[in-house]
C-alpha cells in the first residue's frame, strides 16, 4: 500500500516525500512525542514477494540499528505499516556528495576530508563485523553545518535476493560503483567489497567521472569484472604517483590485491593526499570559473526547487538533457519543432514508466554473459592524449582549452567546465588569449564558454572597439540560452553579466521549457529597459510563436529586418546573410 502525505504511519505523520529509488521511498515525518522532525525509508513492496524478507529485514536492521558512530546515520525504529516495511532513522538537512558534485569538482583538502570521516565510519563497521555494500556519492549526507554522514548502512543486505527463491538469479549494487565479486554475485563478501567501491568514489573525486561508464548497465558491471582500469594520470595530470598507486590498489580486480582493510587504505591515501596539497597549494577553494586567482564562488546557482533541500538515502537526481543549439538556423524556424518534439519525448517517457511495473533495483547476472564486448569509448584516447600534453606544457593554456572542447564532445560538462577554467587561469591578465579562446570556441558552435571569454575580455579591458565586443557578446549569448548549462555557468558573479542579458537568457530557458509566461514576462521586461539589445526581438517573436500568433511574429521580424546596421549575427539569424 501506498504511503499517503498527511497520514500517520505508527507515531510518525509523513510531510513531504523527499525522494524515491530503486529500493525504497523516502518521506519526511514528525514525531511528535519527542517533538523532532525523522526521515521514514519505505521498502520497496516487491520485496515483500520474497519469502523470509521480513525476518531478514528485521535481523540485519538490529544489527544495523547498534552502529553508533558520528558518521554513520543512525536508525531509531523500524517496523511495518500496512504490510509494508520502513525504517525510521535521523532527518539529515543538507545535499548528498552526488548533488554538491554536480555543482563543481572538489578541492584535494576536500577530497580529503571526506575520505578521512566515510573511511573512519567504514572502519567502526567492519569493526562491528558490519558491511555497508553500496557506497556511492548519493549515500554520503553533507549537513548544512558541516557534518558529513554515510547513509544506507546494511540496506544492500537487507533487500539482496541470495535467501529467497530467486537465489544464484540476481544480484544488488550500483553498477557504476561495484566490486567485481559484487558484479559476479559471490557470496563471503568482505570488507575488500567496500574497499573497492570507496576507491572508486575517489576515483571520481580525483579524476571528475567514474572509471567505467558504458552504454547499459551490464557493459559498466563487465568492465569492472574485465576491463583494465583507465589510469587516474591520464584523466587528470595534476595527480601524483603516490595518489595514482593509492587507487589502483584499491581497485585490484582480484580482493587478495586490494588493501587487507580499510584502516591500511586510510593511511596509504592520507599520506598521499598529503604530498598531492603540497604540490598544489592553489587547490584550496571549490574550482569554479573565476576571473582572479584568489576570487572563488563557494556556492553554484540551482534552481529554486533544490535550495535548502532535506536528503536522505539513496534518492538520485535525474537530469533531463536538451539538444544544444547550433548556429545559423534561425530561432523563430527552430522553435517551431520543439513544442511538438518535447510533447512526443515526454508523453512517451510518462507511458513507458506508467505501464512499468514496479521493482526493486536487481541486477541480472544472466544478461550480464550477453555484453561482454562493450564499446570503447572513442573520445578517451583524445582526452588521455591531451592530458599527456598538459603534462609536457602546463602552462598552455589552449591545450586546456582543448581538453575542455573533448570533454564536452563526450558529454562531460563538470569535467569541460574544470579544464575551461584552468584555461582561464592561465591566460589571466591576457585579454588577446581570452579573445582568442572565444573565437575559437564560437567557429566550433560551443556558445556559453565562448560568451564567458568575451564578457571576461570585456571586463578587463578588450583591444577591440566596444561595439565589437558588444557584438561578439550578444551574438554567443543569444546561441548560449540553447545550450542547458548556459545558466549555470554564465551566473558567475565575476563576469558581472548584465541583468537584462542575463533575463535574456532566463527567457529562452524558460521558452524551451514550455514556460512561456515567464518567458514573456522576462521579454517584456527587458523590451522596456532595454530596447536597444535588439536580440530580445528575437526571442519575442519565438514567443509569439510559441502562443500560435504567427503573423504578430513575423511583423516583428520584418521590422527587426528593416533597421540600418543591423549586426551581421543579426542578419544570419534572419537569414539576410548566409552563414560564414
Amino acid at each position: 500500500m501506498p504511503f499517503i502525505i498527511g497520514e500517520n504511519v505508527g507515531p510518525y505523520r509523513l510531510i513531504e516525500k523527499l525522494g524515491k529509488g530503486g529500493m525504497a521511498t523516502v518521506f519526511k515525518a514528525y514525531h511528535p512525542s519527542l517533538d523532532r522532525y525523522v526521515a521514514i525509508k519505505a521498502l520497496h513492496p516487491a520485496f515483500m514477494e520474497h519469502p523470509g524478507f521480513i525476518d531478514r529485514f528485521e535481523r540485519e536492521a538490529k544489527v544495523v540499528a547498534k552502529l553508533d558512530h558520528p558518521n554513520i546515520v543512525p536508525i531509531f525504529d523500524f517496523s511495518e505499516h500496512e504490510d509494508r516495511p520502513y525504517l525510521v532513522l535521523k532527518y539529515v538537512r543538507g545535499e548528498t556528495l552526488k548533488a554538491r558534485l554536480e555543482k563543481s569538482k572538489l578541492t584535494y583538502k576536500e577530497s580529503r576530508h571526506i575520505f578521512r570521516v566515510i573511511s573512519s565510519a567504514l572502519a567502526y563497521a567492519h569493526q562491528e563485523s558490519v558491511l555497508h555494500r553500496d557506497i556511492k556519492p548519493s549515500n554520503v549526507l553533507m549537513e548544512k553545518g558541516g557534518q558529513i554522514y554515510l547513509a544506507d548502512f546494511g540496506l544492500a543486505r537487507m533487500t539482496e535476493t541470495s535467501q529467497t527463491t530467486l537465489s544464484g538469479q540476481m544480484m544488488m549494487g550500483t553498477p557504476h560503483y561495484i566490486s567485481p565479486e559484487q558484479a559476479k554475485g559471490l557470496g563471503d563478501l568482505d570488507s575488500g567489497t567496500d574497499i573497492y567501491s570507496l576507491g572508486v568514489m575517489m576515483y571520481e573525486l580525483l579524476v571528475g567521472e567514474v572509471p567505467f561508464q558504458a552504454d547499459t548497465p551490464f557493459s559498466v558491471i563487465h568492465d569492472h569484472i574485465y576491463s583494465p582500469l583507465p589510469l587516474p594520470r591520464e584523466m587528470n595530470p595534476d595527480l601524483n604517483e603516490d595518489i595514482q598507486r593509492a587507487i589502483l590498489k584499491s581497485l585490484a580486480k582480484k580482493r587478495e590485491d586490494r588493501y587487507e582493510n580499510i584502516s591500511d587504505m586510510m593511511t596509504m591515501f592520507l599520506k598521499a593526499f598529503d604530498t598531492l596539497i603540497i604540490e598544489h597549494p592553489s587547490n584550496g577553494e571549490a574550482p569554479t570559473l573565476m576571473l582572479k586567482s584568489d576570487a572563488r564562488r563557494t556556492t553554484t546557482q540551482r534552481p529554486a526547487a533544490a535550495e535548502d533541500p532535506a536528503v536522505e538515502v539513496g534518492i538520485s537526481d535525474t537530469v533531463i538533457e536538451e539538444k544544444t543549439r547550433k548556429k545559423g538556423i534561425p530561432g523563430w524556424i527552430w522553435w517551431m519543432a520543439i513544442p511538438a518534439l518535447l510533447t512526443l519525448c515526454l508523453g512517451t517517457m510518462v507511458i513507458s514508466k506508467a505501464l512499468e511495473p514496479p521493482r526493486p533495483n536487481l541486477i541480472s547476472t544472466e544478461i550480464l554473459t550477453q555484453e561482454a564486448n562493450p564499446k570503447p569509448d572513442p573520445a578517451l584516447g583524445e582526452i588521455q592524449s591531451l592530458n599527456q600534453l598538459i603534462r609536457e606544457n602546463p602552462q598552455d593554456p589552449f591545450y586546456r582549452y582543448q581538453l575542455g572542447v573533448a570533454y564536452l564532445e563526450a558529454d562531460r560538462p563538470h569535467l569541460a567546465r574544470d579544464a575551461f577554467q584552468k584555461a582561464y587561469l592561465l591566460a589571466e591578465g591576457n585579454p588577446e588569449i581570452i579573445i582568442e579562446l572565444g573565437d575559437r570556441l564560437t567557429d566550433i558552435n560551443i556558445w556559453t564558454y565562448a560568451a564567458y571569454s568575451y564578457l571576461m575580455a570585456d571586463q578587463i579591458g578588450s583591444p577591440l572597439s566596444p561595439e565589437e565586443m558588444k557584438n561578439k557578446i550578444s551574438e554567443a549569448l543569444y546561441y548560449a540560452a540553447f545550450e542547458e548549462f548556459s545558466l549555470d555557468v554564465l551566473s558567475d558573479p565575476e563576469i558581472n553579466l548584465d541583468p537584462s542579458l542575463r533575463h535574456l537568457l532566463e527567457a529562452r530557458r524558460a521558452l524551451l521549457a514550455d514556460r512561456i509566461d515567464v518567458a514573456k514576462r522576462l521579454a517584456d521586461q527587458v523590451m522596456q529597459k532595454r530596447p536597444d539589445l535588439l536580440e530580445v526581438y528575437l526571442i519575442k517573436s519565438d514567443i509569439l510563436l510559441a502562443q500560435k500568433r504567427d503573423k504578430e511574429a513575423e511583423d516583428l521580424l520584418l521590422d527587426l529586418g528593416q533597421i540600418e546596421d543591423l549586426p551581421l549575427w543579426i542578419q544570419v539569424v534572419l537569414g539576410l546573410q548566409p552563414e560564414s
